[in-house]
């Protein structure tokens, strides 16, 4: 009780000279108190309702199309040079420049393909090293990249800095970059059921228009790989990396017309139209 009594000692003079606004909505103006007694300062009156702008109806001033006509009655407006269309900078001009990729013969592709390449950085984290001269932190970096028409790649790298871990790991999933088989270039041929470590996928063939319903960094791998229609399921183990190695082995594993139609002897056009239902372009002759 003491306590209270003396803090409110100390802050009663406080409160009766704190500023209190009152609003006269009737009366259009703002009273300003600084003290009990009256106001001690002069009084702000609002603008009248007749001497507002009203915004309803066109003004000059704010009103103007996009164009490179400047508006009437507007010295502060600069001409847009953009007015056209909206500019979207490609995905090298937003990454910091250690993480750009410059197109090298190293890399086992034409320049062509190397500017059409689809880039993701799935996963990047810190780890520290503790050793006898103290913690050593290092950035790992897993990239995947891909082409659209089922050409895709992941690259894993380690480094000081998470710029040149990302840098390094995207030259590596360009350089492991393998073409993929797609049934009707949008899904996979059959429903898979791979193991990985302590990941399990189930992945399922789905008709077209059905999208991508996935774990999203599956979701991310179909954008770079041109799978345009799956579904699946993640049990066990959800770490990035082992889901993304995962589905790149369950691509792998899967039965393609070509494997069935070498190991029973036949064409690759009776088995593509035994197992799909589907006519080629040689079922005609």
């Amino acid at each position: 009780m003491l306590a209270r009594a003396f803090i409110k000692a100390q802050l009663e003079p406080c409160l009766s000279r704190s500023l209190f606004v009152r609003r006269a909505f009737y009366s259009e103006k703002i009273e300003v108190i600084t003290s009990q007694d009256g106001p001690s300062g002069p009084q702000h009156p609002m603008p009248t309702r007749e001497e507002l702008m009203d915004l309803s109806k066109y003004s000059p001033f704010f009103d103007f199309k996009n164009d490179k006509t400047l508006p009437e009655g507007n010295p502060y407006a600069r001409e847009n040079t953009n007015y056209t269309s909206l500019q979207f900078r490609p995905a090298t001009d937003l990454a910091e420049p250690s993480e750009v990729v410059q197109f090298t013969e190293s890399l086992g592709i034409t320049e062509d393909t190397f500017k059409k390449l689809r880039k993701k950085v799935l996963v990047i984290k810190r780890t520290v090293n503790m050793t006898a001269k103290g913690k050593i932190p290092t950035m790992t970096a897993l990239v995947v990249v891909g082409n659209g028409s089922g050409g895709a790649g992941i690259g894993e790298a380690k480094n000081e800095e998470a710029g040149k871990a990302i840098k390094k790991a995207t030259e590596r999933a360009i350089k492991n970059m393998i073409q993929f088989d797609r049934y009707d270039n949008r899904t996979i041929f059959h429903d898979i059921e791979h193991k990985f470590k302590a990941t399990k996928l189930k992945l399922f063939a789905r008709p077209p228009g059905f999208g991508v319903r996935t774990n999203h960094n599956i979701h991310e791998v179909c954008h770079c790989l041109g799978i345009t229609d799956l579904a699946g399921k993640v049990y066990g183990s959800c770490n990035p990396m082992n889901v993304i190695k995962a589905f790149f082995d369950a691509l792998l594993s899967q039965n393609t017309p070509g494997n069935i139609a070498k190991s029973r002897g036949k064409k690759i056009v009776d088995v593509q139209y035994q197992y799909y239902g589907v006519k080629t372009k040689y079922d005609d002759y």
